[in-house]
């Protein structure tokens, strides 16, 4: 059995995913330290201007430092609000919008205390539209190498660079596949899997397998 080791992100973006389904087991680190302007706490989304990055604040700021399942959400501001607004605009005239807009909404409707807790609530939500059924394990204990699985935590998960992987050769896939905006602004790869479900819906099963 290969097994992975991953960092927890919000809402994750494709190549996250193409690892969490490439491995027969996942382990998601939860004793690590917060690492800032990184996918934890921020995801990219496809608008009519072209790449948007959609960021959950925290308290304490960039310069706070503590551990990642120790990070708490910031609501000074109505950032569900306006994430969610970014969000319907974006996808609002995507094929499947109507069909998962209800599994996505209610999590920008209800506050979490903590950015683990939440990006947590995030995958168990994307899972079974992607009919994922996979046990997911979380650490006890920060180790800083590991022997016994592949260690994607340090390596990440690209964001930008279309020449990158992430690990056992697990490289960007960069086929398209319809987005909204497209003839506007090209093909943007390896956005939130919220991208390609609103786009491809029940197609981004395949689409991350193949």
């Amino acid at each position: 059995m290969n097994t992975a080791l991953l960092y927890l992100t919000y809402l994750p973006n494709i190549n996250w995913l193409r690892a969490f389904t490439s491995y027969d087991e996942i382990v998601v680190e939860r004793e690590e330290n917060f690492i800032k302007s990184t996918p934890r706490n921020r995801c990219e989304i496809a608008g009519a201007n072209g790449r948007q990055t959609l960021s959950i604040p925290i308290i304490g700021g960039r310069d706070h430092h503590q551990l990642y399942k120790d990070v708490r959400i910031s609501y000074q501001n109505d950032w569900q609000r306006i994430h969610w607004h970014s969000i319907r605009s974006a996808y609002g005239s995507a094929p499947y919008f109507e069909h998962y807009a209800d599994k996505f909404l209610p999590l920008y409707e209800r506050q979490f205390d903590l950015l683990f807790e939440y990006n947590t609530e995030f995958l168990n939500a994307i899972l079974p539209l992607l009919r994922i059924d996979k046990k997911i394990k979380f650490t006890t204990s920060y180790e800083g190498q590991v022997a016994d699985m592949v260690d994607l935590r340090k390596d990440g998960i690209p964001v930008r660079n279309d020449n990158d992987s992430i690990g056992n050769d697990i490289a960007i896939n960069t086929k398209r596949y319809y987005q909204v905006f497209e003839q506007r602004n090209g093909f943007i790869p390896n956005l939130s899997i919220i991208d390609l479900l609103m786009n491809e819906g029940p197609g981004a099963t395949r689409y991350l397998t193949g």
